[in-house]
């Protein structure tokens, strides 16, 4: 099924009925930003995403901006989480508080973490007023992904319809009570 228009933003997904797998796929601006290459072969995410569609769910419930915590050279989020990484501190406190604001964010603005262990790109969603800035940091030496780092940026209108209808989809399917 597709959700939205591929060329803007879309979600195209598969059920498998075995694992609760769903296959995924989420177009920004015309490219699956979610394909990756295994085996010569051209694949996209398929997995069980319950707890990625939570995430999803928390995430288009709150649209508030919430700039990167800490003050880090680049244009969106993958590239300042990325320069933000170097940081050091010989003072123990001021150490943790810096990595615990980072971790703190990423929680609420990286999907990543809540994966299970699929694959599934390293994407970063922040709005900024009317618009979400999506980007990825797929520079991994275990998945070839087709798209390494980038970002794009869409109405916050489009993102929310396209997710709720995807995300109410996904929870009739796989948790409804016939």
């Amino acid at each position: 099924m597709l959700i939205g228009n591929k060329g803007l933003f879309a979600i195209e997904y598969e059920y498998y009925d075995s694992d609760r797998q769903t296959e995924l796929a989420m177009y920004v601006k015309g490219h699956n930003i979610l394909e990756f290459t295994r085996n010569n072969k051209l694949l996209t995410t398929k997995w069980d995403l319950t707890d990625i569609a939570v995430w999803l769910r928390n995430l288009i419930e709150n649209t508030n901006d919430d700039p990167y915590p800490v003050d880090s050279e680049g244009e969106y989020a993958a590239l300042k989480d990325i320069n933000s990484r170097d940081f050091d501190s010989e003072d123990d406190d001021e150490f943790d508080a810096y990595y615990d604001k980072l971790d703190e964010w990423n929680e609420r603005h990286r999907w990543h973490p809540h994966s299970n262990g699929g694959i599934i790109a390293d994407v970063y969603f922040q709005f900024v007023g009317d618009n979400i800035e999506i980007s990825w940091n797929n520079q991994d030496d275990e998945v070839d992904f087709t798209y390494k780092l980038g970002c794009e940026s869409v109405p916050k209108n489009i993102f929310i319809s396209v997710m709720d209808e995807f995300l109410t989809d996904y929870a009739n399917h796989w948790f409804s009570i016939s």
